[in-house]
């Protein structure tokens, strides 16, 4: 997880995340998720190529990430909090706050044939690396 530069005065705050130097990839599709009921999950796949940036800009997600070196779990709580998850990494949206708007930056667009839904083909894939 990563700290955003944030600029706070009497007017405020701005939180400024930078493509080449906090995002280090060319971002090509945005999008947000919000309204997950309570118990709801998202997630629960991987990308093949497609790295992806996630801001919690309101509320807090609960996200686990796992790769090959094993599992982590992080909370996004403030706007200036960044997660990059890779390409070949697992990840499950656990919780989200009945106020949470998650914030996902993406380095290529939808392509349903990139994703990988199967748990046990993931960690086939990653055993085999």
């Amino acid at each position: 997880m990563k700290l955003l530069n944030t600029f706070t005065d009497e007017r405020g705050s701005l939180t400024v995340g930078e493509v080449g130097k906090d995002i280090p990839f060319d971002i090509r599709r945005v999008y947000w998720i919000y309204d997950v009921p309570e118990c709801k999950e998202r997630g629960k796949h991987a990308n093949r190529i497609t790295y992806q940036y996630l801001i919690a800009v309101k509320g807090c997600v609960r996200i686990a990430l796992e790769d090959k070196n094993g599992r982590s779990t992080y909370v996004l709580d403030a706007p200036d909090k960044g997660l990059l998850i890779p390409p070949l990494t697992w990840n499950e949206l656990l919780h989200f706050s009945a106020d949470a708007v998650l914030l996902v930056l993406s380095s290529h667009p939808y392509r349903p044939e990139m994703y990988i839904n199967s748990y046990d083909e993931f960690l086939s894939i990653i055993h085999e690396k």
